[in-house]
C-alpha cells in the first residue's frame, strides 16, 4: 500500500510539472497572438492609428519606445491640454505628438504646441489640416516589440510564424491537455481500484 501511495505521489507531482510547464508555454504564446491581433487588427476595428515613440519630447508622459494610440478628432473640439499627433508642413513624412498649450481661433484655426520635455515651445504653428489625430493613451516600450514584429508580419511567412503556427500550438496543446487530464483520471480510478481490491481480499483473510 505505501508503495502504491509513493508511486501515486510521484506522477502526480511530474504531471503537475507537466502541467505547470505546458500552461506556461500557452501563456507566452497567447501573448504573442495577442500582441499581433492588437498590432494588425484592432486599429481598423476602432478606426484608430497607432504610431511608435521615438523621442523623448514627451516624457515622462509618452517615455521613447511607447506605443501612441491616436484617434481621429474633430479640429474644433481640441483644447489646450491635448496630445495631438501632426505631420509637420516642414516635414511631412514625419509624425509628431506634442501639447497643446494654446489654440489660435484666427482667420484659420491653428495651434501651438510643445512637448512636455522641450524648454520651448514649438517654432511652427500647427493648422487644423496639419492633425491626424488626437493621442487617446500609449503603452510604454510596446512601441518597439510591434515595430520589430512589424518587420515579419509584413510576409507571408512572418504572419504565419507569429500568428497561424501560435495559433496552432495552443489548440493542439489545449486538445493534449484536456486528453492528459482524462488519462490522469482514468489511472487514478485504476489505483483507487487496485487498492479497494487489496483491502477487500484483506479483510476476507
Amino acid at each position: 500500500m505505501f508503495l502504491i501511495c509513493v508511486l501515486c505521489y510521484d506522477e502526480s507531482w511530474e504531471d503537475s510539472m507537466r502541467l505547470v510547464a505546458k500552461w506556461l508555454i500557452n501563456i507566452i504564446l497567447m501573448l504573442v497572438v495577442l500582441v499581433a491581433v492588437f498590432a494588425l487588427i484592432l486599429p481598423s476595428i476602432f478606426a484608430s492609428r497607432l504610431a511608435v515613440v521615438y523621442s523623448g519630447s514627451m516624457a515622462p508622459a509618452m517615455p521613447r519606445g511607447a506605443l501612441a494610440v491616436m484617434e481621429p478628432v474633430d479640429t474644433a473640439t481640441i483644447k489646450v491640454g491635448d496630445i495631438i499627433a501632426f505631420n509637420p508642413v516642414r516635414d511631412p513624412e514625419t509624425t509628431v505628438s506634442h501639447r497643446v498649450i494654446e489654440v489660435l481661433d484666427g482667420e484659420t484655426l491653428s495651434f501651438r504646441t510643445k512637448g512636455d520635455a522641450n524648454k520651448d515651445p514649438d517654432t511652427d504653428e500647427v493648422g487644423a489640416a496639419e492633425v491626424i489625430g488626437r493621442v487617446r493613451f500609449n503603452i510604454s516600450d510596446l512601441g518597439y516589440v510591434l515595430e520589430r514584429m512589424g518587420r515579419y508580419t509584413r510576409n507571408r511567412l512572418g504572419f504565419a510564424l507569429l500568428i497561424c503556427l501560435p495559433t496552432i500550438v495552443l489548440v493542439t496543446s489545449a486538445t493534449m491537455d484536456l486528453n492528459f487530464m482524462l488519462s490522469s483520471g482514468k489511472r487514478r480510478a485504476r489505483l483507487r481500484k487496485k487498492m479497494m481490491e487489496r483491502r477487500k481480499k484483506r479483510k476476507l483473510r
